[in-house]
């Protein structure tokens, strides 16, 4: 009797390690997928550079909480902005600059000139929201440059204009300004036009196209390219 078990087992195992190996032979192993890289965000203290004087993370105080950010999304209590404002264009002034929270009304702070209800708005709506705190403040002369820097410590920049749908992007490292209007789309449908605007410090720069953009200008946090509808 021991030797028929014995036997039966001795079959059993053939039998399993056989079709193991037929499965093998006919399903090769996976073969193993690269490690594809993302592109890194700029380190706390880069963005702070871009802003001497300003604290280096975005925080008012240390119950400011720590709330995840999308910049495609909207924004809400608890989101922290790092933004300037500039009059002006030729010869811009920064009339306001700071590191402010959403409040839990949806109300952005903005020293003096009052607070900008932002709660529930995507940037780009955000950004407008701003600039008419400031005009209807009696900043109304020359035109309001809103920059806004960063939120909740990652650094954006704006696109606008001739695209498909105004809006903020994050400022990825060696990002190029190709790949800035990629990112959005690029231009509306049928368009002809190549020129386009950067602001930055309030400043207003003109490229005649991409290629000469890309030759002397890497984007950085707070830029806002204008896509011209007409040049």
């Amino acid at each position: 009797m021991s030797r028929v078990l014995t036997a039966l087992l001795f079959a059993a195992t053939s039998f399993q390690l056989c079709s193991c190996g037929m499965i093998k032979s006919i399903i090769p192993p996976m073969p193993k997928l690269p490690k594809i890289g993302l592109p890194g965000l700029p380190s706390r203290n880069t963005v702070a550079k871009l802003v001497p004087g300003m604290s280096e993370t975005d925080k008012v105080n240390s119950e400011d909480p720590d709330v995840p950010f999308n910049s495609r999304g909207t924004l809400g209590f608890g989101h922290t902005v790092r933004l300037e404002i500039y009059e002006g264009t030729r010869s811009p002034d920064r009339i306001y600059r700071g590191i402010e929270m959403i409040n839990t009304e949806g109300l952005l702070p903005l020293g003096q000139v009052g607070t900008a209800r932002v709660g529930g708005l995507t940037l780009p709506k955000a950004a407008e929201a701003i600039a008419t705190v400031f005009r209807l403040a009696g900043r109304n002369t020359r035109e309001i440059t809103v920059q806004i820097i960063s939120v909740e410590n990652t650094p954006v920049m704006s696109l606008n204009g001739d695209v498909m749908e105004p809006e903020f992007i994050p400022v990825f490292k060696d990002m190029s300004v190709r790949q800035a209007v990629t990112v959005t789309g690029g231009r509306k449908p049928g368009s002809t036009s190549r020129g386009f605007y950067i602001s930055r410090h309030g400043q207003r720069h003109f490229f005649t196209s991409l290629e000469a953009a890309d030759k002397n200008w890497r984007p950085q946090a707070g830029d806002i390219i204008t896509l011209s509808p007409d040049i």
